[in-house]
């Protein structure tokens, strides 16, 4: 009775907005805008009710079990178990009810995007938020914000269904849901923008921006209003600078080569260990099994806490706060413990920061070295293992045990050009992320905006720009291309229709081609077009010799299906008055837009204006099609 009741009213909302966009009193673009200002709600509250129910499982199960083990080491076998429980339970219920909620989530919204004009099944929402909080709390190695981008993208998406937008718009309120998730999670309304632009729909659309806009800035509001930090970024208390020392800059141009391979080996270990274990264990509870508790006898072995803590982090163990093992769950724990190692000089360091002698150089270094290689690796052993979470957190772990274990190098060999181990882990989060999603842009604002270290973006530019061409270099698909290439869905994103920027209207057009007169009749205009089979539309002249209409297929068939003779009609008759036309210094890029404007096969191209105007070409969609797979192949 009550879902009878909810579709008559979801009906009669949807023939009111059907009748006042049709009438033009809702124009579907503001239609849009009000919607992403819903959808920024829904991801602000999704996020915050996400993070809580991660805390929630991982206070019942990892949390409650390290209780035990302060009192009684043999408690370590539930802890070591807790992964496997986890997987196992997140594997059946993602196959069951949604299996593209399993795995990091965001290839599934770029696909939705890119191929399915932004349709996401709504239960994918549910699925995901309850499928990666029981992946995370229960101490599987990845993270939140693939999860809040699906979940926000599902939003948009429903919304969108809900009142039957275009599809058009429909991508957009998906971009919408994904940058409102971004801008919530991390408290990084730009860098939501950013990503949603660069990564989800591959394009800075103008129109596209500001629905946007809106949903990430309405998230990271709500987010403020309900969240623990207000506006403060997720790392605080952060004081370092980069004052354009130059000796400093090697170090910097190092670090991004060296976090481009360190991007490119854990895009390779992710799927590689995927085939890997689906190859030794083809039965996915056995995998769920095995892989988790690879997860859990990691986390158990290596050592909890750093050798050297702050002491904001004693006064938290004091206090009762539990230090989770580093390799479970996000590990932000040590994220934030690298950003805060300073050199026993420092002057700028604030209490919260982590102050070194050489000897706790060195013993940072080893506990900090270990987990570059870890964590990418239990990162892989989770998602292998039918988890469900984000790579993007990871990258950032990764990117801040490489930059500190750099860092600490540098301070270990060459103390006088070198800044402090947390600035590096700093700038190689950022270079890290840029080398894996190959989102230069998001990389380097969303670090900006999680450490507000505006004075060391120089370092952070430097570093992400080196690695994400190192990256390309390497292998030229991101970590989210990769697994749908892998699937045989290569997507010719908006950034890489760059390759017609350069290629101009002239260099493809036809300047031999038919024409048929206004007079002419059907069987004149049929004589044509049999001699002439390449060309799909045939150009109308007046005795002026102005274009008048062109004559496309459609046109000829309808007449040759009619009753009427075809001696008695002309030309004139049947052509597409005022065809759109192309000038030959237009490129390529602006021509595919005029393609679609009209939905026709064959563009004229003409030059003048007025009486001077005088067609001088044709440009067919096919030969422009051509030519973008031949710059396409040559690219790579």
């Amino acid at each position: 009775m009550f879902q009878d009741r909810l579709a008559q009213f979801q009906e009669r909302v949807q023939a009111i907005i059907r009748k006042l966009t049709h009438r033009g009193i809702v124009p579907a673009m503001w239609l849009t805008i009000g919607l992403s200002c819903l959808i920024g709600i829904a991801a602000g509250c999704g996020a915050a009710a996400f993070t809580v129910l991660i805390e929630t499982v991982s206070n019942l199960t990892v949390g409650q079990t390290l209780d035990r083990v302060a009192r009684d080491p043999t408690w370590n076998l539930l802890l070591l178990a807790t992964p496997a429980f986890g997987l196992l339970f997140v594997s059946w219920f993602t196959r069951r009810f949604a299996p593209e909620a399993q795995g990091h989530g965001v290839p599934e919204v770029i696909v939705a995007v890119a191929r399915h004009d932004g349709i996401i099944r709504p239960r994918v929402s549910i699925v995901k938020i309850l499928a990666s909080a029981i992946s995370i709390g229960t101490g599987g190695s990845v993270g939140r914000e693939g999860p809040i981008v699906q979940i926000g993208s599902s939003v948009g998406s429903v919304f969108g269904q809900w009142f039957k937008l275009s599809a058009r718009n429909m991508k957009v309120l998906v971009a919408a849901g994904a940058a409102a998730g971004i801008s919530a999670t991390f408290n990084a309304p730009l860098a939501g923008v950013i990503f949603a632009s660069e990564i989800i729909l591959g394009s800075f659309v103008a129109e596209s921006l500001t629905p946007i806009v809106i949903a990430s800035v309405v998230a990271d509001v709500v987010q403020i209003r309900i969240g623990e930090h207000g506006l403060e970024p997720a790392f605080r208390h952060l004081t370092f600078s980069y004052k354009g020392d130059w000796g400093q800059l090697p170090g910097y141009f190092a670090l991004g080569i060296v976090c481009g391979l360190a991007a490119v080996l854990f895009t390779k270990l992710l799927y590689a260990m995927e085939d890997i274990s689906q190859r030794l264990l083809p039965k996915w509870w056995a995998r769920a099994l095995v892989m988790g508790l690879i997860v859990g006898a990691a986390g158990v072995a290596y050592p909890r806490l750093p050798p050297t803590i702050s002491r904001t982090t004693q006064e938290n163990l004091a206090n009762g706060h539990k230090s989770l093992p580093p390799l479970f769950g996000v590990g932000y724990g040590v994220v934030d413990h690298a950003v805060h190692l300073t050199n026993e000089n420092s002057e700028s360091a604030s209490r919260e920061h982590v102050r070194l002698d050489r000897g706790d150089l060195l013993k940072e270094l080893w506990w900090l070295l270990p987990l570059v290689f870890l964590k990418p690796l239990m990162t892989s052993v989770t998602l292998a293992g039918g988890g469900s979470g984000g790579i993007f957190a990871p990258s950032l772990f990764i990117g801040a045990t490489v930059g500190a274990s750099f860092g600490l190098l540098c301070n270990l060999f060459v103390p006088g050009v070198s800044a402090h181990p947390g600035v590096y882990a700093i700038v190689g989060m950022g270079a890290v992320v840029a080398g894996t999603t190959h989102g230069v842009l998001s990389a380097i604002l969303i670090v900006y905006e999680m450490t507000n270290q505006n004075s060391i973006i120089l370092p952070i530019m430097i570093a992400a720009g080196l690695a994400s061409v190192v990256a390309r270099l390497i292998d030229p698909e991101s970590i989210y291309h990769k697994k749908l290439s892998r699937r045989g869905e290569t997507i010719a994103r908006g950034h890489e229709m760059h390759y017609l920027e350069h290629i101009m209207v002239r260099d493809v057009m036809l300047r031999q081609f038919p024409t048929v007169k206004q007079d002419d009749d059907v069987n004149e205009i049929i004589r044509v077009a049999r001699s002439n089979p390449t060309i799909e539309s045939l150009p109308v002249m007046n005795p002026e010799g102005f274009l008048i209409g062109i004559i496309r297929p459609e046109d000829l068939h309808r007449v040759l299906d009619s009753d009427v003779p075809p001696h008695l009609i002309q030309a004139e008759d049947i052509a597409l008055k005022a065809p759109v036309s192309v000038s030959p210094n237009e490129n390529l890029l602006e021509a595919i837009r005029d393609f679609g404007t009209r939905d026709i096969e064959t563009l004229p191209v003409e030059i003048g204006s007025g009486k001077s105007r005088r067609l001088i070409g044709l440009l067919l969609r096919s030969d422009v099609m051509r030519r973008y797979r031949e710059e396409m192949l040559s690219a790579h």
